[in-house]
């Protein structure tokens, strides 16, 4: 009886964590030490820490899977998947809300969250930009500076080739403009292959040629044919397993791996994904395909819930499944304009909308909602187990070091290009006309340099800086909505 009535009170106390999470994952993180650590003492200091540490290295949401690890070692697999999903649950279910609102609405109503949206679209490129700023000032020294910021306008080039020539006025077909995934996998495929020794000339050269060949030959400008993207891809898979094979050799340990740990915990996250997507698998052919979709936007999430914009927008966006204006317009000034996980309100809203263009059915659009809020939950939490196993295991392996060490300047490359895409069209999707570009032009630099001003005033709470936002935003779009 006290063990139930412990598991409910952490629950609830996760619930409150959630439905007050302003400002992403990284900053509830006190908050989280201060009620679990500090008050009710469910866990001691030195473990939490450890926590936080493989949850910073793990892809997904941050808060999701450090709940998850809490509840992992305070209650077993129940509390794993409990403590996760009302961590999750508060922000994806006021997306929700008002999602349902917002594709409801009379015409007049959506153009008028429109020109507040395009105010929200300002404040979420400052806190991109600001996001690159700070992975540049995590640099030691100089020298590791340069290196910062060349993989951050390289990857921001090899991403954004598009944006930038729209930006520019420049009608020429892009020669990369490569997807999230095919930047992370290559990326990834670099540091396996160089066991994370890439001052290890003799296998960083090779690795970089092998990389630069894919490149090319998946590229938009499709210098190559087919049979060498998949050529160059089998390569790449072959050369990066060797590398990883070699370092899990290198590091000697003799712990045993908890396999039947792992599959305990992954039978409850499958039975959780089953229970809430049941109803959308029904109605809904290409659920399965949807779902799979989902888990892997999850997992491919790395550097905090801001990435998640970047990777949703590769898959889900680019791929069709829902459109520009939907995503950056609604989806996104949505979630980040409430509390909680961006990752899981962003996939929840994302579901809504799928589903809902069926028959425009706010019905249909729950049930493929509540399918992807499974999902966010169940991808970062079951990663999330997934690590913390392996990382016990090869705590010392060099792989870690270097994921965790270069990982941060990639997604601020792909950061950049998803700041440049709600300029384009999260912002000047609002304008028609020279004189209306302008001005919200100077409207989002404003919006910025307010950014700026606030951020090193910690009394200013985040929604209001959200709600000025959105409100100059207001007041300006309706002054020019002669020219808009």
């Amino acid at each position: 009886m006290k063990k139930d009535k412990t598991f409910f009170s952490m629950v609830g106390t996760m619930l409150k964590i959630g439905a007050i999470g302003f400002g992403g994952g990284t900053a509830l993180i006190p908050v989280i030490e201060d009620e679990i650590v500090e008050k009710k003492k469910r866990m001691k200091e030195e473990q939490f820490n450890n926590e936080v540490m493989i949850a910073s290295i793990t892809p997904g949401a941050l808060p999701v899977e450090i709940a998850a690890g809490i509840g992992l070692e305070t209650a077993g697999n129940r509390g794993m998947v409990a403590m996760s999903a009302a961590m999750a649950f508060p922000g994806a279910f006021l997306t929700l809300f008002f999602l349902i609102f917002v594709t409801g609405a009379k015409t007049g109503i959506k153009t008028q969250i429109g020109y507040m949206a395009a105010g929200i679209s300002g404040f979420i490129i400052f806190t991109l930009l600001s996001y690159t700023d700070g992975t540049i000032k995590e640099a030691k020294n100089k020298k590791e500076r340069l290196l910062y910021l060349f993989i951050v306008l390289a990857v921001f080039w090899l991403s954004g080739e598009k944006n930038i020539y729209q930006l520019l006025g420049i009608e020429k077909t892009p020669l990369f403009g490569l997807s999230t995934i095919q930047i992370l996998g290559t990326a990834f495929f670099i540091i396996l292959y160089t066991r994370g020794r890439l001052r290890d000339v003799k296998r960083t050269i090779p690795a970089v040629i092998v990389a630069g060949l894919y490149f090319l030959s998946a590229g938009k400008a499709q210098i190559f044919p087919e049979m060498i993207e998949k050529t160059v891809l089998c390569v790449m898979f072959g050369m990066a397993a060797v590398g990883a094979f070699a370092s899990v050799r290198e590091n000697q340990v003799r712990k045993a791996f908890p396999a039947g740990k792992l599959g305990r915990a992954a039978l409850g996250w499958f039975l959780w994904i089953f229970v809430l997507s049941l109803p959308a698998l029904v109605l809904f052919p290409g659920t399965l395909s949807f779902m799979g979709t989902g888990i892997l936007s999850s997992v491919l999430s790395f550097g905090g819930g801001d990435a998640y914009l970047s990777v949703a927008q590769g898959l889900f966006v680019y791929s069709g499944m829902v459109s520009r204006y939907d995503f950056y317009g609604n989806i996104v000034s949505v979630a980040n304009a409430l509390p909680g996980s961006i990752l899981c309100k962003t996939l929840t809203g994302i579901g809504y909308v799928r589903g809902y263009q069926f028959h425009q059915s706010v019905e249909e659009g729950v049930t493929l909602a509540v399918c992807a809020f499974a999902c966010s939950v169940a991808a970062s939490g079951m990663i999330y187990v997934l690590v913390k196993m392996v990382y016990e295991k090869y705590e010392n392996l060099r792989l870690f070091a270097a994921v965790k060490h270069f990982i941060r300047p990639i997604i601020s490359g792909l950061l950049l290009n998803v700041a440049l895409s709600l300029y384009l069209s999260g912002v000047l999707s609002q304008a028609e006309g020279r004189t209306a570009t302008g001005v919200l032009t100077g409207m989002t630099a404003l919006i910025v340099l307010m950014g700026i001003w606030a951020e090193k005033r910690t009394h200013i709470h985040l929604v209001w800086k959200i709600l000025f936002s959105a409100g100059l935003s207001f007041v300006i779009c309706n002054l020019l909505a002669g020219s808009l």
